[in-house]
């Protein structure tokens, strides 16, 4: 299984740590089950509903594609120092 080294701030580290021995589980079993529910919900797509129901098909169009444009400026600024993009 191809691994990933992820830098948690101490405080969050802790947390991690108490839930996964709360649940019995190694740190990286529940950061992988965390991982897996977070794709899972897709977290990163906009709810049913959110935006006002009076556009038009037009105007949700071009929001969207704006929206695209701005997702794809951001992502090719980051210094990610080669990793792989989620």
């Amino acid at each position: 299984m191809p691994s990933t080294t992820v830098h948690f701030p101490p405080p969050l580290l802790d947390r991690v740590d108490a839930i996964a021995r709360r649940r019995g589980v190694s740190r990286n079993k529940f950061v992988i089950g965390a991982c897996q529910e977070a794709v899972t919900k897709d977290a990163g797509a906009w709810p049913e509903g959110f935006f006002d129901p009076s556009l038009t098909a037009d105007e949700r169009a071009l929001l969207r594609a704006a929206g695209t444009d701005l997702e794809q400026g951001i992502l090719s600024a980051r210094r990610n120092r080669g990793a792989a993009l989620l």
